[in-house]
């Protein structure tokens, strides 16, 4: 008899920037990034010496009828198996009874079953998993009205422990006197492991080689720079105060473990775990070294900007999350954009590399590509906004991403869709959702019953193969945005200034004075060949078979009687991506990077 024991720690985001301090955010990713992982410093492989199990976390060479076996340990999750039912419930109530004292209000899902066979019993746990998730739950503590509460996350309070009350005579905690126990925690582990200088999560973002010479912020406030050195004086700086929340995703994940599990039913339980066990290191290898490559080119890029060179640099970035195929984190503004596609492209390449073995071993005539890819959003807003309206924004951008990365191949294809980012900039704190926000502040009327649209918000990262191109009709991808802003040394027929007044215009619900404007800057224009070639990169960005009523813009249809469902154009899109572009530095030398068109 085989028996399966399987959990999974749920709204990790939520629970991260409850409290909406960053201090707190940097103690709870430590901590979490600390909890479940195949070293002997993890909270997991505690556990299972102080409950005095038998597994193969750390050596996988064990095997008896009572050793526990990991079939996956990363990522907030882990799922294990025993030939013996008395292990995992032992490991089920050691475990839970830690997270309920170390996390207590952090939301997870568990399941116990068995089955003659292991295939069979991990089946079974799938679906109690699955069960467990839409099962309500009674979150603890419980908060009688009786209780006082602490402002920030509207929890009960507790009493400070000693090491909370050093934390918080620091500068940054001095107003807080009373805490809800988890932030009190993390204020215990913030003081006792002393994360302002060192922490595992900043690590595994840090290229190997630079270890030591990096430093993130902790401080937004007085260690972050938001600016370069190109603006003097100390006002400008200030008044630009813009960051940017990165969160990236893999794609492809179901579809290969799904072919995975088919690959290997039957293969005996012993492949069948070393195969899952193998891919989730991958995969987590692949992650961890598109992070530090996409840290490296900010690293070279704050190097050249600023034109020196120190023992140890504050990156203008702030690591959240790194876990299985999921990144999250803070960075300027500027340079979010080219950290997002140098880790999707990094990621894609890395992927590849760290899956040869078991794509050689288990894949080989599966038809999936060799590798995953990775979409994400990014969400650029102002310093001091709300981290609590932030993350589900990023969230929701993410998906917007995954849903063009989709577009190429279907949902139910076994192939892996190109790599796409969306963006958004968000300019005061709002609850509502990304739909909502990209109705209000992009839709606009023009006309009687006819609405423009002037974003669309996602796009691919890299140009699209030829056989890719054929299965969709808007193959956009992001430097085709860049190629209608201005270059140095060539003219570009519309400027910057124009698309924002044309933005003005059709805000103002005036298409006509719009089109007034475009048309008026292609005419004063002198050169012949560049009107041709901002024309054709125009073009690029109209999908195919759209009906164009300007160059800029073209007719929606949609729904099964293909009427007009409005217009759509792109001109938020490329102002933002304008604003938010790094400045131009001669002496930058950023040296290669994973995506071949930049």
């Amino acid at each position: 008899m085989y028996y399966c024991y399987l959990f999974e720690a749920k709204s990790i985001q939520d629970y991260l920037f409850q409290s909406n301090k960053l201090k707190d955010v940097i103690a709870a990713s430590e901590r979490l990034d600390r909890l479940i992982d195949s070293t002997k410093d993890s909270v997991l492989d505690q556990v299972l010496k102080a409950a005095e199990l038998e597994s193969d976390l750390l050596n996988r060479d064990v095997n008896t009828e009572h050793t526990i076996h990991f079939l996956r340990c990363k990522g907030g999750a882990f799922y294990a198996y025993c030939q013996q039912q008395a292990p995992l419930v032992s490991l089920r109530s050691a475990w839970t009874l830690t997270l309920s004292q170390l996390f207590p209000s952090l939301i997870y899902t568990d399941a116990l079953s068995e089955a003659p066979s292991l295939k069979v019993a991990l089946d079974k746990a799938m679906a109690g998993l699955n069960a467990a998730r839409n099962t309500p739950q009674v979150n603890f503590p419980l908060s009688s009205t009786l209780i006082e509460r602490y402002s920030r996350t509207g929890n009960g309070v507790v009493p400070l422990s000693s090491l909370a009350q050093r934390a918080c005579v620091k500068d940054e905690f001095k107003n807080d006197s009373a805490l809800d126990i988890d932030t009190e925690l993390h204020r215990q582990a913030y003081q006792a492991f002393d994360m302002r200088e060192t922490a595992a999560l900043q690590d595994r973002f840090t290229p190997e080689n630079r270890q030591g010479a990096i430093r993130y912020p902790i401080d937004f406030e007085k260690e972050f720079a938001f600016s370069g050195p190109q603006l003097k004086r100390k006002h400008q700086r200030e008044a630009i105060k813009d960051m940017a929340l990165i969160h990236i995703d893999g794609n492809g994940l179901g579809i290969l473990l799904r072919q995975l599990k088919s690959a290997l039913k039957d293969q005996s339980d012993t492949v069948y775990c070393q195969a899952f066990r193998d891919f989730s290191e991958a995969l987590n290898k692949a992650t961890v070294a598109a992070a530090r490559i996409a840290t490296e080119q900010v690293y070279q890029h704050v190097i050249a900007e600023n034109d020196f060179y120190e023992a140890c640099i504050t990156l203008p970035m702030r690591p959240i999350v790194l876990g299985g195929d999921d990144v999250t984190l803070f960075c300027r503004a500027d340079l979010a954009l080219d950290y997002a596609t140098t880790f999707c492209c990094a990621f894609k390449q890395e992927s590849e590399r760290a899956l040869v073995d078991v794509f050689k071993r288990y894949l080989s005539d599966s038809g999936l590509f060799p590798y995953i890819t990775a979409s994400g959003g990014i969400l650029y807003h102002k310093a001091g906004h709300p981290f609590s309206h932030s993350h589900h924004l990023v969230e929701a951008l993410c998906d917007k991403a995954k849903v063009l990365t989709k577009s190429v191949y279907g949902t139910q294809s076994n192939k892996v869709g190109p790599a796409a980012l969306a963006f958004y900039r968000v300019s005061n704190a709002t609850q509502s959702d990304l739909s909502q926000l990209l109705t209000q502040a992009q839709t606009f009327s023009v006309g009687e019953d006819q609405r423009l649209t002037v974003g669309q918000s996602s796009y691919f990262v890299e140009p699209l193969s030829t056989t890719e191109a054929d299965k969709v009709k808007d193959g956009r991808f992001l430097q085709q945005l860049r190629d209608l802003m201005p270059q140095e040394g060539s003219v570009t027929p519309v400027s910057m200034a124009k698309w924002r007044q044309m933005m003005t215009a059709i805000a103002q619900h005036d298409l006509d004075e719009a089109k007034r404007i475009y048309h008026r800057a292609i005419e004063l224009c002198l050169d012949a060949d560049a009107i041709a070639t901002f024309k054709s990169a125009l073009q690029q960005l109209v999908p195919k078979d759209a009906l164009c009523h300007e160059d800029w813009y073209w007719q929606l249809t949609g729904g099964e009687d293909g009427k007009m469902k409005g217009y759509q154009s792109f001109i938020n899109d490329v102002l933002i991506v304008h604003h938010f572009e790094p400045a131009l530095l001669t002496n930058n030398v950023k040296g290669d990077t994973p995506c071949s068109h930049k």
